[in-house]
């Protein structure tokens, strides 16, 4: 679980450390951007100047911004390699210290702010849903957190925590599917065109409405029965959508592979922690005697 949870954070950190930076800091940008241009003043000599009225007696703020963003962006940065660090260290001190291990709700924490500024900031279809949509990734750290601390004690409690992030992430991704998400076209678009195949745009959507069934019907599953098929194919089916990424996109899009990955391991980290007890089941139920028909003569 850890190697999913390191992989994850290097997934959301590459484009921190080497792109345009993550989504928390941008919305931090554009809030310095609005201290900036210092927006009450500017309000109030635009209205002035609509109704004819004298131009209230203040100073519109000129100072630079630049300085506050490049301080955003540096902690932007440091807070992704903190992560790493701390996702990439922390399991081999575990077993010296296990309540080091509370130090892994911080690269969570990020992530979960992250989601929120993704919600936030908009620009993509179904923005807003980005922190049920991403539940896997800032849960992940959590559970593994909770198991580490408390043994057996926490099973139960860390198996429905991971089933309600995984029923959260199959459930939106189904309902942006059935909504014939456009970036979801691309993708099978661009995937048929490779293949040689000229998809039309009605199949596409049918492609996509069946998709976004599947999705919320294995959203529903997870949290009604345990069953190890279903899990095995939503772990699948997790990597197929993880996958389709960089196939589609190329290798550099390899980020968008890691920063999935814990769809495709949550489930199975699920049916994992699952098999003792359905070992137990059968084998009590091998060991019961099977009970036969007495015939009766009259």
């Amino acid at each position: 679980m850890s190697f999913v949870v390191l992989v994850t954070m290097l997934g959301a950190a590459w484009p921190v450390l080497f792109r345009d930076g993550s989504a928390l800091a941008k919305n931090l940008e554009k809030r310095v951007w609005v201290d900036a241009v210092d927006d009450q003043a500017v309000q109030a000599t635009m209205e002035a100047e609509l109704y004819g009225e004298d131009p209230p007696e203040v100073a519109i703020s000129t100072h630079d911004p630049r300085p506050r963003i490049e301080l955003v962006r540096k902690t932007d940065k440091n807070c992704a390699i903190l992560c790493i660090l701390i996702v990439g260290i922390v399991p081999f001190l575990v077993r010296c210290r296990r309540q080091i291990v509370w130090l892994f709700l911080l690269p969570s924490l990020w992530l979960l702010l992250n989601a929120s500024a993704v919600a936030m900031n908009g620009g993509k279809a179904y923005a807003e849903l980005a922190i049920p949509a991403h539940a896997t990734r800032w849960i992940l750290p959590v559970a593994l957190t909770l198991l580490v601390l408390m043994a057996d004690r926490s099973k139960t409690a860390v198996n429905w925590l991971l089933r309600l992030a995984c029923a959260s992430t199959f459930a939106i991704h189904g309902w942006e599917a059935f909504q014939l998400h456009p970036g979801f076209q691309d993708l099978i678009f661009i995937a048929s065109g490779k293949i040689g195949l000229d998809l039309p745009v009605e199949v596409c959507h049918i492609l996509l409405r069946g998709i976004g069934i599947m999705d919320g019907l294995l959203a529903l599953s997870v949290l009604v029965v345990h069953s190890p098929r279903i899990l095995l194919w939503m772990s699948f089916w997790g990597l197929i959508t993880a996958f389709s990424r960089p196939l589609t996109m190329g290798w550099d899009a390899w980020p968008e592979l890691a920063i999935r990955l814990a769809n495709a391991a949550v489930p199975l980290l699920i049916l994992l922690m699952g098999l003792p007890a359905l070992i137990r089941l059968q084998k009590r139920n091998e060991r019961s005697p099977s009970l036969e028909p007495v015939s009766q003569e009259s």
